[in-house]
């Protein structure tokens, strides 16, 4: 809007200017699904962009539709899950604008001016949209961990009340109704004097009371188990349902410690969502064979329809599996096979761990978490800072090429002569001239601007020697003055 608001009609145009904006509009929509594939249209939108107006206005033809280029770069950036594809997509743009450049006849300020914007206006705002995914996935991660914690914790209290509830009921209990007995002997003793008896009985009684509340206070300390956990062939059959192939063997007893019970429900799901996310359409093999060491769970699936890259996905999922079956004292191994399948195998004990490794586990998490944000953010620090630094040494660079190539010095000047033929002055000229200006000179001749000296930098850098030739023949030159 602001590049149709100050140019001029024929240089860039209402209609084009609506359509610009119909195709970020849409590629705003498209990056959240496709980044790379709206990373590429968006480049290959402003290089059209940019082709069309750098011979009318060089300053719309940057600016005209950087700032949605830089925005699709940005967004692009934040959601690829490919970072290579990126990288690539955006030296394609690079060489593309070259290419077309050389097609176009244009200049070499011309593929400078492409290059350095497409390293300002993309490659930057991708680095930084990198960097933002990983600062993003390291708050999750810890997110992650905090509910694995709380999880993890609540799981322990649970298992706790249980263990309790077993020890007073197999103890407590025990011994209760052991003395109940023996007191219902006495009851029934012959010898027993009536009056004694009642004292008997009434003792009785209150052990029997005892024991009852002991049994609700040990239903109320199991209270957190009462939801049934469901089965792996349960889980099985609702995977089956949903149209993944699945099959079961199921070796030995099932483990009865309910929280060995619910740790194998966690890897058995985990395992098979893992398939089904990302081996589409491969078939799943879950054993567990149980021996006088333990339980050994393994799922496995072979490759799916589409390729998944091995780095695929983030991989918190597996690292909580991993940690929850070292809670138990158990081990999980995760592996790729030959034929490009997946494996998970745990090897389970009987009964919990009495000790509880999450100290060992916590560091480990967090240093992985730590390590890949730190190096994504080195990544895109680099890359922003070598994109910057080229583009300030190639602009600068070939500002003084520019100007040293184009330079006619004062004493050179004045050896031409009008009058002169354009052969002979061909070598008192220098091989380059500049094209910031063409205009002024005497009627139906063609004019030649050279810079006054090699330094593009100082007060009178605009200063301009005009040379213009008519029919061949040197007709006028002059000196241009211009205000710094």
């Amino acid at each position: 809007m602001w590049a149709s608001g100050t140019s001029q009609p024929e240089r860039l145009g209402r209609w084009e200017t609506a359509a610009y904006l119909v195709v970020f509009f849409w590629l705003l929509v498209l990056v959240r699904h496709r980044p790379v594939t709206a990373l590429v249209l968006a480049v290959a939108t402003w290089e059209v962009s940019f082709f069309l107006h750098v011979r009318a206005d060089t300053t719309i033809a940057l600016l005209a539709t950087g700032g949605g280029m830089a925005t699709l770069s940005l967004v692009a950036g934040r959601n690829a899950d490919h970072e290579q594809r990126g990288v690539v997509t955006l030296a394609v743009g690079a060489v593309g604008a070259v290419v077309a450049t050389v097609a176009a006849g244009a200049g070499p300020d011309t593929a400078i001016a492409a290059v350095a914007a497409l390293g300002a206006l993309a490659v930057v705002p991708w680095a930084l949209g990198r960097y933002r995914r990983g600062y993003t996935e390291f708050i999750g991660a810890g997110w992650d961990r905090a509910a694995l914690l709380e999880r993890d914790a609540a799981e322990a209290r649970a298992h706790e009340r249980a263990r309790l509830a077993a020890e007073m009921h197999d103890l407590v209990g025990h011994e209760l109704a052991h003395a109940a007995l023996q007191v219902g002997a006495l009851e029934v003793s012959p010898t027993l004097p009536p009056e004694h008896r009642d004292a008997v009985r009434e003792a009785r009684a209150g052990v029997t009371a005892a024991a009852e509340r002991l049994a609700d206070v040990v239903r109320l300390l199991r209270s957190d188990w009462g939801t049934a956990i469901e089965s792996v062939e349960e889980v099985v059959e609702r995977a089956r349902r949903s149209g993944l192939r699945v099959e079961l063997e199921v070796r030995g007893a099932v483990a009865r410690d309910p929280v060995i019970a619910r740790t194998i429900h966690r890897v058995v799901t985990e395992a098979i969502t893992n398939a089904m996310k990302h081996a589409s359409g491969a078939s799943v093999s879950v054993s567990l064979d149980r021996s006088d060491g333990g339980t050994e769970v393994r799922v496995s699936n072979g490759p799916g329809r589409a390729a998944v890259p091995r780095t695929a996905g983030g991989g918190r999922g597996l690292l909580g599996l991993a940690e929850r079956v070292a809670l138990v004292g158990g081990q999980l191994t995760v592996r790729w096979v030959e034929d490009g399948g997946f494996e998970v195998v745990a090897q389970l004990p009987d009964r919990p761990a009495s000790e509880r490794p999450a100290d060992a586990m916590t560091p480990l998490l967090r240093l992985r978490a730590q390590a890949r944000v730190q190096r994504n953010s080195r990544r895109a620090m680099r890359l922003a800072v070598g994109v910057s630094a080229v583009i300030v040494v190639g602009v600068v660079g070939y500002l003084v090429y520019d100007a040293a190539a184009s330079t006619l010095t004062p004493a050179r000047f004045a050896e031409l002569r009008v009058g002169q033929s354009e052969a002979e002055v061909a070598d008192v000229l220098p091989p380059q001239t500049r094209t910031d200006d063409t205009g002024g000179g005497p009627e139906r001749s063609t004019c030649r601007l050279y810079s006054t000296h090699p330094n593009p930098f100082d007060e009178r850098r605009h200063d301009r020697y005009r040379v213009c030739f008519r029919d061949g023949v040197l007709v006028a030159k002059d000196l241009i003055v211009r205000d710094p």
